[in-house]
């Protein structure tokens, strides 16, 4: 028998680190039910996307690829009761849930399409949220409940109509006739009578007397029978746990959290049931639950293509902690599920005196705000916003106050610095009225871009002396001028008033820009200038061997790019662009597509004649496209090109790393084995052994040692999603290129261990060797001779912020055209050329021209 007098439960764990309470010694746990979804690799036929038909080998198999899903499963777990614990007093443990379900009206659609009778809502009392009534067939839900209350209740009344009929453990009359002696002793002799007068007319037939040893007299008699009172009981309680979990098990899978109203509610109607009882529910919450998310998750589908909704948007619901510990997320590290409007008011200390405009954009806001004449004002003009979130700080607060944005106020309520929407409320409000004078908005500023007046666009960084800027031509990217505002005193919006002034820039339109567009701005910038250098110069160029990189992350559509999604004006690093010819594709094959718009937004297609209607650039999400087979289909066609992939990461100019593990067929049997095991039984390690699996750039310094271990736990805790092998261990081998040199290394039992010879010394090297007299220029060119600048010095002193000529820019590069003439690489011509990673020149360094 479990503790029937269960209030408020918990796992262990949960009491311990949650609500630092810990369960007292000795103490016995109650046996629940709860989910235990895991996740399993199957392995399945792999099929052409257009046929459906399974895709066959070279030698006539069927290709098999593996594949992540997860089972939703149940267990009987342990908690213990708040009187079982001691510790740090809990005021409350189980509670209403709170918070928003994304695309709230389409789930909840969803879910009576889903039920097997009508849903409706009613006034209830407070501790009832809902009852299914199988009279009237139909589920009542309470109004007025939030959003993640509603559907948990939703869901738990549809699971008592699709199993459990209320008629069933109704507690009939029921009588039985019993063997009873003088001494007190009964025993059940007939049952299930529907009436006492049945029972007492079977006894009366029956004239049954008896005597025992003891010379007890035993007869029979008629008593009511309690057994139905106590399974009606019985069942009524199994009942509502198979529904509660099976409520937990959906709402968990669809991303809504009840477990803090759940396990309470569950506890408290499982009291009195042995494992054995709670075991014989775990096939029918596993059956019901799967059957109901797959109806839930078909109807929800449907109703977002009726209704035009993408199903995939990152919107997490926001539930109510029941206690926040220190290291709990905040509002402000979710997206925004709510919804903020601008208003006006004619005068702000009193909004009913005057005109007031409410649910307003920000460019109508603006409108009105200066329409409003100052000679009929009755108070102070401004605007403000309206947040409508559900929270504590739900309604409006003033922005703009007379010509002042207060950004210190709004700054100092930690709700409103940290929600994502009031943030670009406030800074858009600025950026369109750079006249305003703003408090407290620049303290932090050091840098920004503005798109003026859509046309030009104005990067600004703060500098010791004030403000460096420079303007862009926002069509065609090109660095139109630059300079600095010697005014540290003024703060970013003045400054760029006054660059707008300085350089008869019209300033009826500032806007802020994406700061990741500056990067765009800079390489097309350092383009144009490379372009202008090599037209400056009059030689001949000759024909270049194939430029080789590094393994690069595989884009959906090689045709297009992410800088050319930018420029084309869309810049959400979570899409990926793609043409139309490869949206066919990628739809045809089940990935969701979207068409990208100028204005920086997309929609989701629902019908191949959208991509074929829309003219412009189509996206796929990134997190798809990396879960998607064609994906991984991508990365592993790299292992067919072992041989150019080596030669580019020995080709490289800078520090970089390859990967490499044991061959799938490992003929020597050396996975997972360490030094000691191969020297043991006198095995060598062999290139040919092992195939190439991964080359990058190395992102930061560090000696050889900090490097490896830097990538041992990068490629074991926060592996590249383009990696798709198993994780670093022991007989991988990693192979550091910095400052020129190669040099490999064993993954050994503990940390790494050099090994010589494993991959062969670059051919370059050993020309020049006999021939150059400075063994520090081995670089694939003869540098006998004076040392001049080199085009790669020139262009790291750009990156470091020096000044550089384009003059001195323009010799360096004729003369190392005009010195492959005699260089190594003519005669090596089937060695690829090294890649230059180009980047632009920071933008406050001078050049001189």
């Amino acid at each position: 028998m479990q503790k029937p007098d269960a209030t408020l439960v918990a796992g262990y764990n949960k009491w311990k680190d949650q609500f630092e309470r810990h369960v007292k010694k000795g103490e016995h746990g109650i046996t629940i039910i709860a989910p235990t979804p895991y996740k399993k690799k199957i392995e399945e036929q792999k099929l052409d996307p257009d046929t459906k038909a399974p895709i066959l080998d070279k030698d006539g198999k069927i290709v098999t690829e593996e594949k992540e899903i997860e089972i939703p499963m149940f267990r009987p777990v342990k908690v213990f009761d708040v009187s079982q614990t001691d510790g740090k007093p809990l005021p409350e443990l189980a509670s209403s849930l709170s918070g928003n379900v994304p695309n709230y009206e389409a789930f909840m659609e969803a879910l009576r399409r889903s039920a097997p009778v009508p849903i409706t809502f009613e006034a209830m009392a407070a501790d009832t949220d809902g009852y299914f009534s199988a009279d009237h067939q139909k589920i009542a839900i309470r109004q007025g409940m939030s959003e993640v209350q509603t559907v948990s209740a939703t869901v738990h009344e549809i699971a008592h109509s699709k199993l459990h009929d209320p008629k069933k453990y109704e507690m009939l009359p029921s009588w039985k006739v019993v063997q009873e002696s003088e001494g007190g002793t009964k025993h059940d002799f007939k049952l299930d009578f529907a009436t006492e007068k049945e029972a007492e007319q079977f006894a009366s037939d029956m004239d049954w007397r008896y005597v025992d040893e003891n010379q007890f007299e035993w007869r029979l008699a008629v008593e009511e029978d309690a057994t139905a009172e106590k399974q009606a009981i019985k069942n009524r309680h199994t009942e509502e746990v198979e529904a509660e979990s099976i409520s937990y098990a959906v709402c968990k899978y669809f991303g809504i959290e009840t477990g803090e109203n759940s396990f309470g509610y569950i506890a408290s109607w499982s009291q009195g049931k042995e494992l054995k009882e709670l075991r014989a529910s775990l096939e029918t919450i596993n059956k019901t639950s799967g059957t109901l998310i797959s109806d839930i998750e078909r109807h929800y589908k449907e109703i977002c293509k009726e209704r035009g909704i993408d199903p995939h948007a990152k919107v997490e619901p926001e539930t109510a902690p029941i206690e926040q510990p220190a290291d709990a997320i905040k509002v402000s590290d979710r997206l925004p599920t709510g919804d903020l409007t601008y208003y006006v008011a004619e005068c702000m200390e009193f909004p009913n005196l005057g005109e007031y405009h409410d649910n307003l954009s920000l460019e109508d806001a603006v409108r009105i705000y200066q329409e409003i004449p100052a000679e009929r004002m009755n108070g102070i003009k401004g605007i403000g916003f309206e947040l409508k979130d559900g929270s504590d700080y739900e309604g409006p607060f003033p922005i703009l106050t007379g010509q002042t944005i207060d950004l210190d106020t709004i700054q100092a309520i930690d709700y409103y610095r940290d929600n994502p929407l009031v943030q670009k409320a406030v800074k858009e409000l600025a950026a369109a009225m750079p006249e305003m004078e703003v408090l407290g908005a620049d303290a932090n500023q050091q840098e920004a871009l503005f798109l003026i007046d859509n046309a030009t666009y104005l990067h600004i960084q703060s500098c010791d002396s004030g403000w460096d800027y420079t303007l862009y031509d926002a069509a065609s990217m090109k660095e139109l001028d630059g300079g600095q505002l010697d005014m540290p005193e003024l703060s970013c919006m003045k400054a760029v008033l006054q660059i707008c002034d300085d350089n008869d820039l019209s300033s009826n339109s500032v806007k802020y820009a994406p700061l990741p567009m500056i990067e765009t701005l800079q390489d097309a910038a350092y383009q144009q200038m490379q372009a202008e250098v090599r037209q400056r110069t009059s030689y001949s160029q000759l024909p270049e061997a194939q430029e080789q990189a590094l393994d690069e992350y595989p884009m959906p559509d090689e045709q297009v790019s992410i800088p050319d999604m930018q420029e084309y004006g869309y810049f959400y690093d979570g899409m990926l662009p793609v043409t139309r010819e490869r949206a066919l594709e990628l739809d045809a094959a089940g990935l969701t597509v979207y068409v990208l718009h100028e204005d920086n937004t997309e929609s989701m297609v629902f019908d191949s004649q959208e991509i074929m209607d829309h003219g412009g650039i189509f996206g796929v999400d990134r997190e798809e496209w990396e879960k998607s087979p064609q994906f991984h289909e991508k990365v592993m066609e790299r292992q067919e090109h072992q041989q150019e992939r080596e030669q580019a990461f020995l080709a490289q100019n800078r520090d970089c790393f390859a990967i490499y593990q044991v061959s799938r067929d490992d003929p020597q049997n050396v996975r997972f084995m360490n030094l000691d095991w191969l020297k043991s039984h006198d095995i060598s390690i062999e290139r040919s052994n092992y195939d190439l699996i991964y080359t990058a750039p190395l992102r930061e310094s560090g000696t050889v040692p900090e490097q490896l271990e830097k990538l041992y736990e990068q490629f074991n805790l926060q592996k590249p999603a383009d990696f798709h092998s198993p994780s670093m261990s022991v007989s991988d081998i990693v192979a550091i290129k910095q400052d020129g040199k190669v040099s490999c290394h064993y993954c050994d039992s503990v940390g790494f261990t050099q090994i010589p010879g494993f991959l062969p010394e670059n051919p370059l090297k050993n020309a020049e060797m006999a021939v150059e007299d400075d063994y520090g220029m081995i670089d694939g060119i003869i540098n006998n001779g004076a040392k001049e600048p080199t085009v790669a010095e020139l262009e790291q002193q750009a990156r470091s912020g020096q000044s550089i000529s384009l003059m001195d820019l323009a010799a360096a590069a004729h003369r190392e055209e005009r010195e492959k003439k005699k260089s190594v690489m003519e005669q090596l011509k089937s060695q690829p050329k090294a890649e230059h990673k180009k980047i632009a020149p920071k933008k406050s360094a001078e050049r001189e021209i």
